[in-house]
C-alpha cells in the first residue's frame, strides 16, 4: 500500500490547511437564500440577488479560505523538498513538480466533467459515473508499494478509468468534452505547484530573492498593458495553452511564496517544537493566539463594513499590544511567535497600503491588497493553530480537521464524488434538498450533514493512510 507518514510533520500547518479545505465546501453547500446575512459568502456574491459585483469591495471569511489554502501549500515545500534540496537530487526534484503539475490538471479537469451536475445522462447514470471516477482516483492518486508494475499498473489503470467514462459520457452520450473546462481552484493550485516550487527552488537559501521574485512580478503586472513592451509577450504568452498555463494564475505567488517563508522558519527552528513550554510561556502562547484569531476577525469584518479608517487604527493597535507582549522574549518558541509576528504585519501592512487600488481589496479579480492582507492574515492566524495543536490536540474536532489538513485532495472531491451520489442513490438527496426549499434554515441540515460526512470519510482514509498525493 501507501508509503508511511513522514515522521515529523507540523500539524499547524495541516490544521491551516483543514480549516481552509473544510471552508471551501461548507461555501459550496451552505443554503444561498437572501435570509442569511451577507458574510455568510462571497463579498462579491452577495444576496439578495447573488449576482457577481466586480466592483463591490471588501471580503468575509468565505474569502479566506482559499488563500489561506495556498497560503499552507506554500508553508508545506520546505518539508516536501528540503532533503532533497540539501542533498542536491535536482533531477529528482524535476520529476516530482512535472508529475504535481500534470496529476493536478488532470485532476481539475475530470472534477469539472465528471461531477454528477455536469454530467447528461440518467441521473442514476450520473451518479455511478461519479462513484466510478471517485474510485479511479484512488488509483490515480495513492502511492502504492511493490513491483514497478503494481504501482505504476494500478495508476494507469486509474487513468484508463478516467478516459473511458470521458470517453463514454462525451462520444456516446453527446456531453462534449473540452479540455477548457476545468475546476479554476485545482487549475490554480496546479500553476502553483510548478512555478511556485520552481521559485521556491531559487530562494531556498535566500528569503531576500524570494521577495525580490514577488517585486518583478510586481513590475510585469503594472506594465503588461505597454503595447510592445516585453512584459506584455511575457503576460500574453501562447493564449492557446491557456487551459492549463496562464500567466496571470502567477498573481497567487504573492500568497504561496509568503507561506514559503513560514514553511522555511518552521523548518529552520523544527526543534524548538519538540521543546515543553514553561508555565510562562503557556500563558503567553494563548494569548498570541487569542490576538492571532481576533486580528483576523477585526481586520475581516472592518474590510467587509468598509470601515477602513478603523482598521487602520486597529492595525496600529494591534501592533503595539503585539509590541509590548513580546519586545522581551529573546528565547524559546515565544521568540518563534515574534518572527511570524512581525512577518505577519510586514505583508498585511503593505496590504492596507495598496487597499485603495482597484477601488478597494477584492477576491475577483483580485487585487494586490487582497494577496498581501490574506497572506498577513495567515502568519498570524497560524499561531492560534499552532495553539491548538499543542493544547488541544486529543480534542476530536482538531483531530477531524488536522486529519482533513494531511489530505486535503479527498476532503475537496468526496462531497461531489461520493457522497452526492450515494445520497442520491438511496433516494436521500431529494428529501434534504426538499427541507432546503421548505425553509432555508431547515437547509442547514443539509449543509451539516454534508461537512460532517465529509469529515468522517476524510478522517477514515487518513487514519487508514489513504493519502492521494499530485
Amino acid at each position: 500500500m501507501n508509503t508511511p507518514v513522514k515522521k515529523y510533520r507540523n500539524l499547524s500547518i495541516d490544521l491551516l490547511r483543514g480549516l481552509a479545505i473544510v471552508g471551501m465546501v461548507l461555501a459550496a453547500v451552505i443554503p444561498w437564500t437572501s435570509e442569511f446575512p451577507g458574510w455568510m459568502y462571497h463579498a462579491q456574491v452577495a444576496p439578495p440577488d447573488f449576482k457577481f459585483n466586480p466592483d463591490r469591495p471588501g471580503i468575509t471569511w468565505v474569502d479566506l479560505v482559499f488563500p489561506f489554502f495556498l497560503f499552507s501549500m506554500g508553508a508545506a515545500f520546505p518539508f516536501a523538498l528540503k532533503k532533497s534540496y540539501d542533498a542536491g537530487k535536482f533531477g529528482s526534484i524535476s520529476k516530482i513538480i512535472l508529475r504535481r503539475g500534470l496529476l493536478l490538471v488532470v485532476f481539475a479537469i475530470a472534477l469539472a466533467y465528471l461531477t454528477p451536475e455536469n454530467l447528461t445522462g440518467s441521473k442514476t447514470l450520473n451518479y455511478l459515473s461519479s462513484l466510478t471516477a471517485f474510485a479511479a482516483f484512488f488509483l490515480l492518486f495513492m502511492r502504492f508499494e511493490g513491483t514497478v508494475w503494481r504501482k505504476y499498473g494500478l495508476q494507469a489503470l486509474g487513468a484508463l478509468i478516467l478516459i473511458l467514462l470521458t470517453y463514454y459520457h462525451s462520444e456516446v452520450l453527446g456531453n462534449t468534452f473540452h479540455k477548457e473546462k476545468s475546476n479554476i481552484i485545482i487549475l490554480v493550485l496546479a500553476n502553483m505547484a510548478v512555478f511556485g516550487t520552481l521559485f521556491w527552488l531559487l530562494s531556498a537559501n535566500n528569503i531576500f530573492i524570494r521577495i525580490v521574485i514577488l517585486i518583478c512580478f510586481m513590475g510585469i503586472w503594472f506594465t503588461k498593458d505597454i503595447p510592445g513592451s516585453w512584459t506584455a509577450y511575457i503576460w500574453n504568452f501562447h493564449p492557446e495553452i491557456h487551459w492549463f498555463y496562464n500567466f496571470a494564475f502567477l498573481k497567487y505567488l504573492c500568497i504561496v511564496l509568503p507561506g514559503s517563508i513560514l514553511g522555511d522558519l518552521i523548518w529552520k527552528h523544527k526543534e524548538i517544537f519538540q521543546t515543553p513550554f514553561t508555565d510562562e510561556e503557556k500563558k503567553s502562547t494563548a494569548i498570541l493566539a487569542t490576538l492571532g484569531f481576533l486580528f483576523v476577525a477585526f481586520h475581516v469584518v472592518c474590510l467587509y463594513e468598509r470601515w477602513i479608517m478603523l482598521d487602520l487604527i486597529g492595525h496600529a493597535l494591534f501592533a503595539l499590544v503585539f509590541y509590548f507582549l513580546l519586545k522581551d522574549k529573546t528565547v524559546g518558541k515565544i521568540a518563534f511567535y515574534k518572527q511570524l509576528v512581525l512577518c505577519g504585519f510586514a505583508f498585511s501592512t503593505m496590504g492596507l497600503f495598496f487597499e485603495p487600488l482597484d477601488g478597494g481589496i477584492k477576491k475577483d479579480p483580485s487585487t494586490f491588497s487582497y494577496w498581501f492582507i490574506t497572506s498577513g492574515l495567515a502568519f498570524i492566524f497560524y499561531l492560534t493553530c499552532d495553539y491548538l495543536v499543542t493544547f488541544w490536540k486529543n480534542n476530536m474536532i482538531i483531530q477531524s480537521l488536522v486529519r482533513c489538513g494531511q489530505n486535503p485532495m479527498i476532503a475537496y472531491s468526496v462531497s461531489a464524488f461520493f457522497i452526492t451520489p450515494i445520497l442520491g442513490l438511496i433516494q436521500v438527496l431529494p428529501v434534504l434538498d426538499q427541507l432546503g426549499s421548505t425553509s432555508p434554515y431547515l437547509g442547514l441540515i443539509r449543509t451539516v450533514i454534508f461537512i460532517v460526512l465529509m469529515i468522517f470519510f476524510t478522517g477514515y482514509c487518513t487514519r487508514r493512510q489513504w493519502f492521494w498525493r499530485s
